[in-house]
């Protein structure tokens, strides 16, 4: 009760207070702020010695009233302007997204609101967020915050999902590289710029607080935040200062009902069956589920401050800082009957194929079966995954900026802090046999499967088997200094150039822990006919044990399993029980490493320009230099003595990376962009890592293992683009462009079968593939129709398609032969369809995404082959909000309208269901106030 208050009294004090008079100015709108040391802004002050372009709508002053064509500038049509114009007014190829006022990106974090970027997609994680992005088809990106190197965890990437959309002023994707931008990914560089002082006129105060209920998770969530900000004239120069607070909550609840690897059935003789015509039949190799259930936190504060000595220089102190706290419940529900028993009930569908296998089957025709039932003595289990997650994301900096009549310089100098910590405790439960199993095949693209006459639903039935314990901590550190000039030439032809160093020290150090399933005191007995009478659940814990779990369409029944609660409260308990100490279990060599890596860069670039045929061109040419020293510290592991001994790897390797560009303007609102430039993106450290962590099997199926590849490669890209971009309105273009990446060992990763030991598992592992390609071509188009006539002329809409095509050569498997396969990610049809409407104090976008089908990676081999493919959910979303006056607003937001769901299939086709994930659908209502 006391939490419903205080929203409720939070709610009604944000009312009240825009409802008084208010003379704070509103945000001053910057397209290219010339007061930031981000990427884009770096560009920005680089083109200090190119000719400026004639003001438009978007540097007009925010206090007059601005009209164009006779309708006003309103706050969503200044955003897409301020975006429009960066894209326009780049040295390259970029697009962006713009708040159109403080806290107003359409969606609730970073990684939900990049998605809407032409050429940007997004993908969905296990506990139901996005946690992946990539551009043009590419997961290898640099991630910048204002200009400067961040990352999460031990990768090089950072989790946009930790950083609330309400924080962020701009969200760049650099497409097309030059010297001045931090090299590390082939893809691009996404640059996310955060509100300082200097953006506002005056004082600024700004908050928004949504309730979002989510139907799965069945929770209404509080997302907030608070924007304090001032500037002052003092007797040292111009002060400012800044401080954001933002908070996201979420209660989730996301579902998955899966189909193990497809496998030929056999009879009761061990013969394969076949049809009436002799064709193979295949049918999953068990049925599962496995659902996230969890309470995710994620605070957020930043700040900054400025100080502005005199009019060529600023000195600048800013930080970000990030949590997430997420503990979630993870069980699983499974039968693994196949080669256990002869199946009845067999039907066959006429989707048939050869057989993709090595072995006595290989090329026959097989077909995939429709139905079956098995009942006998098979393994049926439920599981109980209690995850304890958290950790957080630091990076503090200081620099200072000065600039002469032709000469520009500025120093950062910024330190970067991250940890993750994972504690997950498990206990398996599985059901006393005889069990029947019943699939009553793949309609709805899912696995539809029961287990006849109820049994899970009765806790009598079910005996403890294996407890299995797992921990890792991930931490990383990066101080960084650069120095960056810029000299304007004034020549005729050669205009400024751009100079800089960057020197950066990261560290990363991952330690986990051994990973052993531990059998019940006495033992588990004759699995599953004849179980040990004493290790019956309710025999052990007579009460507060089971909990029910949700049911899906897939999986129409609920089922038992152990309670979060339970396992999280009485964990030691449950060791000792177990015959295990108490506390975490202990660490594992093979689960360490400590990466040590230096770096320095330089670079140098010319900017040119003229005219050609009575036309004005301009371009650049230039190169980055830069050595990376890597030390390796970690464990290398030796199977046949099941020993691990020290390892210690270094590396020392110079990089040159030219570029150029050329482009050509037409006219002031038609131009032709092209370039070629040398990219790479050097190895996540995870993935460097030469030791194999082992996860014993259990009585359904090998177990699992995972390697590093202390011989990966930085994958290497020549890149070429072009685009013709016609600007015909301040928030009106259209944009078509091509791109060709010639790719050497791209990175990707492998699922073998493999016997360690004696005993049978499956290892995922890296490896570097030989040449390849992405080729593929952009359409956009942004437009509100002003000519329209009434509440008509408030809308718009925007448009954007990417067509990706991508290949490489590579093993089809580890030690197989090497042939040509489609890129990891890689969706060949891309794209995002945004209707607008914003007109009488009414702001509305009305959002589709959509992303074609793609392969996730490359599984063991199969009968359907190696290809694991993901089918997107592609999701409509729709944001609204009404101006109750010129500080308060209303907003209604709804996310996967439409009940999308993501499918996974083992192979091509949809016969083959692996997952479904149940995509949750959201609501939120809330109050947006600006004073």
């Amino acid at each position: 009760m006391n939490r419903i208050r205080t929203r409720t009294t939070l709610l009604a004090a944000m009312i009240a207070t825009a409802l008084m008079q208010a003379h704070a100015a509103d945000v001053t709108p910057a397209a290219n702020p010339s007061d930031s040391t981000s990427a884009a802004d770096q560009a920005a002050t680089n083109d200090a010695g190119k000719p400026k372009k004639a003001a438009t709508a978007t540097n007009a002053d925010p206090q007059q009233a601005v009209r164009l064509s006779e309708v006003t500038v309103t706050p969503l049509r200044e955003s897409l302007q301020s975006a429009q114009t960066l894209k326009q007014d780049a040295r390259g190829v970029v697009d962006a997204i713009v708040a159109e006022d403080i806290g107003k990106l359409p969606d609730n974090s970073v990684a939900d609101a990049i998605q809407r970027i032409t050429g940007v997609q997004v993908a969905q994680g296990f506990q139901g967020e996005t946690t992946g992005v990539v551009v043009r088809g590419l997961p290898n990106v640099i991630t910048t915050l204002n200009g400067r190197e961040i990352f999460s965890g031990v990768g090089r990437s950072f989790a946009f999902q930790n950083l609330p959309a309400t924080a962020v002023k701009a969200i760049a994707v650099y497409k097309t590289s030059d010297a001045s931008l931090p090299d590390g990914g082939i893809a691009g560089v996404v640059d996310m710029q955060l509100f300082r002082p200097f953006d506002f006129e005056g004082s600024k105060v700004a908050a928004t607080l949504t309730e979002t209920h989510s139907k799965y998770g069945g929770h209404t969530d509080p997302t907030a935040s608070l924007l304090l900000s001032n500037r002052w004239q003092t007797d040292v120069g111009e002060v400012g200062a800044l401080v954001n607070f933002s908070y996201m909550g979420l209660h989730y609840d996301y579902n998955a009902v899966w189909g193990d690897f497809p496998t030929v059935l056999k009879d009761a003789s061990g013969n394969p069956m076949r049809t009436s015509d002799g064709k193979l039949i295949a049918s999953p190799n068990g049925f599962g589920a496995d659902y996230n259930i969890g309470d995710r936190k994620r605070p957020e504060l930043n700040y900054a401050l400025q100080w502005k000595l005199n009019d060529s220089t600023e000195v600048y102190a800013e930080g970000l800082y990030t949590w997430v706290s997420d503990n979630y419940n993870q069980p699983f529900y499974f039968s693994f009957p196949v080669g256990a028993i002869t199946p009845t009930n067999v039907t066959v569908t006429n989707h048939c194929y050869a057989d993709q296998l090595a072995g006595q089957y290989y090329g026959q025709t097989i077909c995939d079966a429709a139905s079956g039932t098995w009942s006998g003595n098979n393994y049926a289990a439920t599981s109980t995954q209690a995850h304890e997650e958290w950790g957080h994301d630091i990076q503090n900096s200081i620099g200072v900026k000065w600039h002469g009549d032709r000469l520009r310089l500025s120093s950062d100098l910024s330190q970067n802090l991250t940890s993750f910590h994972l504690q997950n405790f498990i206990i398996d439960t599985f059901l006393k046999a005889p069990i029947t199993t019943v699939w009553s095949g793949t309609g709805g693209q899912q696995q539809n499967w029961t287990i006849g006459n109820n049994l899970q639903l009765d806790p009598a039935n079910y005996y403890l088997n294996g407890l299995f314990q797992t921990w890792n901590t991930q931490q990383a550190k990066q101080t960084a200094w650069r120095a960056d000039g810029n000299y304007d030439i004034g020549s005729s032809f050669f205009q400024y150039v751009d100079f800089g160093l960057r020197y950066a020290d990261h560290k990363a150090t991952y330690h986990g822990s051994t990973e052993i399933s531990t059998p019940p005191p006495g033992g588990t007995g004759d699995v599953p006919a004849n179980p040990n009478p004493a290790n019956q659940v309710v025999a052990r814990f007579p009460k507060g044990y089971f909990c029910n779990m949700p049911t899906t369409d897939a999986i129409p029944v609920s089922w038992l399993t152990g309670c979060y609660d339970y396992l999280i409260n009485n964990a030691d308990a449950l060791r000792t029980l177990y015959g295990l100490p108490t506390g975490l279990a202990p660490e594992n060599p093979g689960r360490f490493y400590n990466i040590g890596e230096k770096s320095l860069a330089g670079y140098f670039q010319v900017a040119y320009g003229n005219e050609l045929l009575g036309m004005p061109f301009d371009g650049l040419v230039g190169i980055r230099a830069e050595r990376v020293k890597r030390n390796l510290d970690a464990f290398s592991y030796d199977s046949s003595t099941n020993t691990y001994s020290p390892l210690s790897v270094s590396t020392s390797a110079p990089v040159y990376l030219p570029n150029a560009s050329f482009n050509w303007h037409f006219r002031d609102d038609l131009q032709l962009r092209l370039a070629a430039a040398r990219t790479l993106t050097y190895p996540d450290f995870g993935a460097l890592n030469p030791s194999i962590s082992l996860t014993p099997g259990t009585i359904n199926r090998a177990g699992y293992a995972s390697s590093g590849n202390p011989n990966l490669t930085p994958i290497r890209s020549k890149n070429f683009d072009a685009s013709l971009e016609w600007y015909f309105a301040p928030s009106g273009y259209l944009s078509a462009g091509g791109f060709y990446r010639d790719i050497n060992g791209y990175i990707q990763t492998y699922v073998t079968n493999v016997t360690i030991n004696g005993a049978a598992y499956q290892l995922s592992s890296p490896q570097s593939a030989g040449s390849g390609h992405l080729s593929g071509m952009e359409l956009a188009y942004q437009q509100f129709f002003d000519f329209l006539p009434g509440a008509l002329s408030g809308l718009g809409v925007q448009v954007n398609y990417t067509r990706v095509n991508g290949s490489t050569k590579s093993p089809q498997s580890i030690g197989g032969p090497t042939i040509v396969t489609p890129l990891q990610n890689v969706s060949k049809n891309n794209g995002n369809v945004v209707l607008m409407y914003e007109k009488y104090g009414i702001s509305a976008r009305l959002a589709y995404n959509y992303r074609s089908r793609y392969i996730d990676f490359f599984t063991q081999p199969t009968v359907a082959g190696i290809n694991d493919e993901v089918k997107p959910a592609n999701q409509l979303d729709l944001s609204l909000g009404y101006d109750v006056n010129k500080n308060l607003t209303v907003v209604f937001n709804a996310s996967n309208i439409l009940g999308a769901n993501l499918h996974q299939f083992w192979g091509d086709g949809d016969t083959r269901p692996r997952d479904i994930r149940y995509q949750d659908r959201t609501v939120g209502l809330g109050l947006r106030l600006k004073l």
